[in-house]
């Protein structure tokens, strides 16, 4: 293995009988943007939970995690209700930290507003905000630019690019490529 990079040999996972990751093996690098691309139901969101430690794989090897801090903006997105924008985000970080990325993200007027009260693009922000301020040297984002307008996709599409700089980013997402990528994987159908 050379450096610091993420190797998965040979993973498998299935789900009951049906097999969504056969023998699925790459090298990722230890900074970058890795693309993840494939059909419905090709294992992308399976990968990066694995990743994540989310779910466990069948079988196979995955090494170069070990001591990792993985942060991940998931399809949904994960607000807790009844809380407001910033305490979403704080409860990852401090509140000075989640302040600072929420303003980042064109939030600071609504950073304290309710979950409930924020649009679509709203909570798409205060979650992709939360996974920032949480920070890590891996960053999964499982279409992170869904429900956001043309602005706020160049605002986060420049937080991703210089987490990169430093750090692992792995995308999934189906539109353009509106993102330089330094490798994409194709994963296919099981």
């Amino acid at each position: 293995m050379v450096g610091n990079m993420i190797e998965l040999r040979n993973v498998c996972k299935a789900f009951g009988t049906q097999q969504i990751l056969r023998d699925f093996s790459a090298n990722l690098p230890e900074k970058g943007i890795v693309a993840l691309r494939g059909q419905s139901g090709s294992g992308k969101t399976t990968l990066l939970r694995i990743l994540a430690g989310l779910e466990t794989h069948d079988s196979g090897e995955i090494t170069g995690l070990e001591n990792k801090r993985v942060s991940y903006i998931f399809q949904e997105d994960r607000l807790l209700p009844g809380v407001t924008a910033l305490e979403n985000v704080a409860i990852v970080s401090d509140r000075e930290r989640a302040r600072e990325w929420l303003t980042r993200f064109a939030m600071g007027a609504a950073m304290y507003k309710k979950s409930a009260e924020l649009s679509g693009g709203m909570r798409r922000r205060v979650a992709a905000a939360r996974a920032f301020a949480y920070g890590g040297e891996i960053l999964l984002l499982d279409e992170p630019f869904t429900g956001l307008d043309n602005d706020n996709i160049a605002i986060i599409k420049q937080a991703v690019k210089n987490f990169a700089e430093n750090g692992l980013v792995i995308l999934v997402h189906h539109g353009e490529d509106i993102l330089n990528c330094d490798l994409e994987i194709r994963l296919r159908l099981s």
